[in-house]
């Protein structure tokens, strides 16, 4: 079995308060670099502050792959469409098809809600750029920092 295939065997729960710690763990792990990237140091009381909104404004689902969390993507809505917050995943796991699940789960899901997707990508986040392009989204707009990206309802 290929890692690839084994992404494809997700499960997806909603996430709890107890989930909030290794949240923000996999938020530390999968983000810093890109972080540090585009804004200078990690300073972690920013990041906490950042983070606890992030969490709690939003419907945030865990993926596992067996008994092992690999990642989590952070929903709303915005302008009618499902907004696609925030994918992570575990560096461990990352390049393997999980983020890839993940997105298209949220466009599974939204499409079966009626909804396109609707989701900013950071302009130096350009691996996630080029993941988004493959799955279809077209570009809705740009500030000096994001790319706006949608994905209409699916048929």
């Amino acid at each position: 079995m290929t890692n690839r295939a084994a992404a494809t065997s997700v499960e997806v729960r909603l996430a709890t308060q107890e989930d909030h710690q290794w949240l923000y763990e996999l938020h530390e792990q999968a983000h810093q670099e890109l972080v540090e990237k585009a804004y200078g140091p990690w300073k972690q009381d920013q990041q906490r502050a950042f983070f606890a909104p992030l969490v709690n404004d939003h419907e945030v689902f865990i993926f596992s792959n067996g008994d092992r969390q690999v990642g989590a993507v952070y929903l709303g809505e915005r302008d009618g469409d499902v907004w696609l917050e925030l994918v992570e995943v575990l560096p461990e796991f990352q390049r393997r098809g999980y983020g890839t699940r993940a997105v298209r789960w949220v466009v599974e899901r939204a499409s079966e809600q009626g909804t396109g997707t609707l989701l900013q990508v950071h302009r130096v986040n350009e691996e996630a750029h080029r993941l988004y392009l493959s799955e279809g989204f077209q570009p809705a707009g740009e500030n000096e920092t994001h790319y706006l990206m949608r994905k209409s309802v699916q048929g």
